[in-house]
């Protein structure tokens, strides 16, 4: 069981539980790279100039299998699967703070914030 593996590495005192709901899938799902310099784009907030280019070579930007919306979808329930088990035992010992949001820099204050009160001496 992974609990006890966890458990006897370390006494878990918290854990942060970050919940983004679709919008992982969604960003990872519109990323493309140049493959020759690893250039990478967002179709929604970083895209480029060209569709489907490019913008310093004009070549071709390509889309990772395991970034397209299925195998995103798959490596999430399989994380999900992994760590449920975790989440539902440090929860019911009240040891899990659940963060729920869409954006980094909106929920980034809050974790700050948690993790600077349970560090605090």
């Amino acid at each position: 069981d992974i609990r006890l593996h966890v458990e006897k590495l370390r006494n878990i005192s918290s854990g942060i539980n970050a919940e983004y709901g679709d919008t992982i899938t969604d960003r990872i799902s519109k990323r493309w790279i140049h493959p020759g310099s690893g250039r990478t784009y967002n179709l929604d907030f970083n895209p480029p100039q060209i569709s489907g280019k490019d913008d310093e070579t004009g070549e071709d930007l390509i889309q990772r299998d395991d970034d397209k919306p299925e195998s995103v979808k798959k490596r999430l329930q399989l994380y999900s699967d992994m760590t449920r088990p975790l989440l539902e035992y440090y929860s019911k010992q009240n040891k899990v703070e659940t963060f729920t949001g869409t954006e980094t820099n909106v929920i980034w204050p809050h974790v700050k914030d948690f993790l600077e009160q349970k560090t605090a001496v």
